[in-house]
């Protein structure tokens, strides 16, 4: 009998132990799988370029913080593609009064530079001509005098020309950008605070080709 009750004893210490197992395998699994979208959904964030915004798991759930007030739509869009989240919850950052006001400021006078002086190429070519040079100087002492923490778009444009391969509009609308983006880290902004972009010939200015073959310096 003595027996009999040593193995009652042990019984319950076994489904214990394979409990306490099977209870610790599962949170090891679960955290890989939250550190592993976590990470695959910051880079989706870093490639829509929604900066600033934290995303956290609970399990396959996505809470995305700090995002934009203007990037929600955004954020929320990038993470519900990441493979294997369930579902997605955006919570906008707290507006920057300040900031939004400088970004304006520094938005007008851009605008008016360009306004007067377009950021414009000969075709084919993504070398800038003197009153491109004059401009992107100017646009340069603007974005130096401003907040370090606002980033400009640097987007690149290119005439459609019938027939032509959009890949290679692409590619020239990409020089362009580039060009304009040296020139400002040149004049002295930061690299960080600039983001060269091609658009390639999807953008069109209004059917002028002068204007078509631009580029444009937006402020983030």
């Amino acid at each position: 009998m003595s027996g009999d009750r040593g193995w009652l004893v042990l019984v319950p210490i076994a489904l214990l132990v394979t409990g306490a197992l099977a209870l610790a395998v599962t949170w090891v699994s679960v955290d890989h799988i939250e550190s592993d979208l976590a990470g695959r959904s910051a880079a989706a964030l870093h490639s829509a370029d929604v900066r600033g915004a934290e995303v956290t798991f609970d399990g396959r759930d996505a809470t995305v913080r700090e995002a934009p007030a203007d990037q929600v739509g955004k954020a929320h869009e990038a993470v519900a593609g990441v493979v294997g989240v369930r579902t997605v919850e955006v919570f906008a950052a707290d507006r920057d009064t300040r900031r939004d006001d400088a970004r304006d400021r520094l938005q007008q006078r851009l605008d008016e530079v360009l306004a007067r002086a377009p950021i414009t190429f000969d075709p084919n070519s993504d070398v800038l001509t003197p009153q491109a040079e004059r401009s992107v100087a100017a646009a340069a002492a603007f974005i130096d005098a401003a907040r370090g923490d606002l980033r400009v778009e640097v987007a690149g444009h290119a005439a459609k020309v019938p027939g032509a391969d959009p890949a290679s509009a692409k590619e020239l609308s990409n020089r362009r950008a580039r060009a304009v983006a040296d020139y400002l880290v040149g004049e002295g902004i930061a690299k960080e605070r600039v983001w060269p972009i091609g658009y390639g010939d999807t953008r069109p200015a209004g059917g002028d080709p002068n204007l078509d073959r631009r580029v444009e310096i937006t402020v983030r």
